[in-house]
């Protein structure tokens, strides 16, 4: 499965404050940007200097005496930008309704050209030789892929590490895209891109201009049916409806996936199944909490019994032994299940409950594969003890999260995070065709659109209505969501009909 790691990379800038009003209010529902653009060295004006919002269609260019204005922006929190050639792109997180200030912009230029930067390596033929692979990674394999076109390759360079397998671009001047599934010019200034073969991950970042195309009436309705459609589904989407707190409402599942190592496995205790009978419960506490009296497990072995027979409460069972002069407790959590699953609850070996993430308390009770399954890993009986320590396994929690699980709401903003991975099904379209052969799925089962998710870091990330989100790298995308690119992209400032 690949993974997509689309992000955006942030460089120092220089901000000088000048008198005057940096926004200036149109209806008190947008707001207008003003500024003048130098170079840092000379303190001369730049001209046809880039200046644009961040993935949105607010573009602009600087006049000959270096100022711009950018007008009607009906954004919250958003990424100005300033890109040229020779260069180095210069972005500001702005939140229009605390600056007050304009800006004087004062661009570095880049110490070494790129071409002096690829020379060692870099192939002569690249787009010959690689073209195909980047066309894939960065446009997609869709049917909307095919209605996409680089206008000019011939800025990409390519360099392949055959040691590694790992295939890095890079570009001597902007991409150029014209998506006629979509209805948008895109300029693309590409900051890196890195194919790792053995990982199977692919990684691009950079920074995006769109503009509307010019088209017939005919197209233009087209192009509006394409746009709502990669939009349904799509990582803005989804990020739009988890600040609403209307995921679920939308069409989102979320479910966790945990990764744990194989000798934790014990810590997923078996509580019930239609092979496994009650009353084993305590035979497996008795064997995780080894060398202890038997007679104190019988003890409470009653208490157990009564608290599976009580409709599976979701309030825990504490158990609790003597270990020298310490008390040391377990707490075991269920959940409900149909006939035929194999249920599981977590353990946690911690004496102050207010350190269990709340967010496993909501959803304890896992699937995981029986003795059986884990014993026919490829390759397990030939593998090493030290090996088989390393090896982990994939949890996945069947009973969805919901919004307020992992989203933490202080007045008008929206933060949240979480550990592991998230997949996240949307239930109201079909996975397309091409993403079915490509990944050798059932075409006779067609499902929900399934991604998978998840944080880089742990610091929480801050959510806008528009799907704009903070953090660099941020955020992490697998499955379905990695297969939706550049064909699908859509500006922050587009509105579903």
């Amino acid at each position: 499965m690949h993974s997509l790691l689309i992000a955006m990379v942030r460089y120092l800038f220089i901000l000088l404050l000048l008198p005057g009003p940096l926004f200036s209010a149109a209806q008190n529902t947008t707001v207008t940007l003003s500024g003048k653009v130098t170079d840092i060295t000379s303190g001369q004006p730049l001209s046809s200097i880039s200046v644009y919002i961040n993935n949105t269609t607010y573009s602009t260019q600087t006049g000959k005496d270096g100022t711009f204005l950018l007008g009607n922006i009906s954004l919250q929190t958003f990424e100005l930008t300033f890109s040229a050639i020779n260069y180095e792109t210069l972005v500001m997180s702005l939140d229009t309704q605390t600056a007050t200030q304009p800006l004087d912009i004062r661009l570095k230029q880049n110490a070494i050209t790129l071409n002096e930067v690829v020379v060692s390596g870099v192939s002569t033929n690249g787009w010959a030789q690689y073209g195909t692979t980047f066309t894939r990674d960065f446009l997609s394999y869709s049917p909307f892929s095919k209605n996409c076109e680089i206008v000019n390759p011939q800025v990409i360079r390519f360099r392949n590490n055959k040691k590694d397998n790992i295939l890095k671009a890079y570009a001597t001047e902007p991409l150029k895209i014209k998506n006629k599934a979509l209805g948008y010019e895109l300029t693309y200034w590409l900051e890196e891109y890195e194919h790792r073969f053995l990982q199977q991950i692919v990684q691009f970042n950079g920074y995006t201009q769109f503009a509307e195309m010019q088209g017939s009436k005919k197209k233009q309705n087209l192009w509006s049916k394409n746009r709502n459609t990669a939009y349904r589904g799509s990582l803005m989407h989804f990020l739009r409806s988890v600040y609403k707190g209307t995921a679920a409402e939308e069409g989102f599942i979320v479910n966790l996936i945990k990764t744990i190592s194989y000798k934790d496995l014990e810590l997923y205790v078996p509580v019930s199944s239609d092979t496994i009978g009650q009353s084993l419960l305590a035979t497996y506490i008795a064997a995780i909490l080894k060398n202890k009296p038997d007679a104190d497990i019988n003890a409470q072995h009653s208490q157990m019994i009564q608290w599976l027979k009580n409709d599976y409460s979701h309030a825990p069972l504490s158990v609790s032994l003597m270990l020298g002069n310490a008390m040391h407790s377990t707490y075991f959590f269920v959940k409900d299940t149909r006939p035929g699953d194999q249920v599981f609850v977590y353990r946690f070996n911690v004496k102050d409950q207010n350190r269990i993430p709340r967010i496993q308390w909501q959803t304890a009770g896992s699937v995981i594969p029986d003795n059986k399954t884990i014993l026919k890993i490829d390759g397990y009986e030939s593998i090493s003890t030290e090996q088989k320590d390393k090896l982990t396994i994939k949890l996945f929690y069947k009973q969805p999260l919901k919004v307020n699980d992992f989203v933490i709401r202080k007045g008008k903003n929206v933060y949240f995070r979480f550990d592991d991975s998230w997949q996240v099904s949307y239930t109201k379209e079909d996975t397309e065709d091409e993403y079915i052969t490509a990944n050798s799925l059932n075409k006779d089962n067609k499902t929900y659109q399934i991604s998978v998710l998840s944080m880089a870091g742990r610091e929480p990330i801050v959510l806008y209505p528009d799907g704009y989100y903070t953090g660099t790298y941020s955020l992490i995308t697998g499955a379905y969501w990695s297969y939706e690119k550049t064909d699908k992209l859509l500006p922050l400032d587009f509105r579903p009909h």
